[in-house]
């Protein structure tokens, strides 16, 4: 049976020594609050709803920017029917305007990975390690986005999910390299 690791948003405060300043009568009015008016749930699931992709990116991006040394992670969202792919990509996209964040759609259906490089500049890599170097360049050197949809559609003859993993490590590594980003 797993161990229950859910802990209370005061106990969690309190293990932040600081980090977050709050009153506990905050917390108790917060509770009373909710008990009165359920209307905020109902609100809370609306924005949960509609801005989870906004919010998850903002924090994704805005924790990465309080590290200093430290090249951002990459986030994603799992999808597994089309219509889930296609709602993504354009709620992504969305949170990416509203964040005023460039991007770069990679669709992998049907493609190789020199393909999905080719996505990335519009010329095609000569060779899977030209094409690592292209993804490798727009990650580390630039603040751009990439969306990657569909890799497991892709051409890609076996290790998709390895192939995915390593694009992630791309900037989960960058710091070992000298690289981090600024916000731009």
């Amino acid at each position: 049976m797993p161990e229950n690791n859910v802990i209370s948003f005061v106990e969690y405060l309190k293990k932040k020594k600081g980090k977050f300043s709050i009153e506990n009568n905050f917390i108790e009015t917060l509770g009373e609050e909710i008990k009165n008016r359920p209307e905020l749930l109902e609100w809370y699931g609306f924005q949960n709803t509609f801005h989870k992709h906004k919010l998850f990116l903002h924090k994704l991006f805005t924790d990465n920017q309080r590290r200093e040394g430290i090249n951002p992670n990459a986030g994603y969202f799992a999808s597994f029917t089309n219509d889930q792919i296609a709602e993504n990509i354009l709620k992504v996209k969305d949170a990416l305007g509203w964040l005023a964040r460039d991007y770069i759609l990679i669709d992998g259906d049907n493609c190789t990975f020199r393909n999905m490089a080719r996505q990335i500049f519009g010329v095609e890599a000569k060779s899977i390690h030209d094409a690592w170097v292209m993804f490798q360049d727009v990650l580390l050197n630039s603040n751009k986005v990439l969306i990657i949809a569909n890799i497991s559609k892709s051409k890609i003859a076996s290790g998709k999910a390895s192939y995915a993993r390593s694009i992630i490590k791309i900037n989960d590594d960058a710091h070992l390299k000298g690289k981090k980003h600024n916000q731009s």
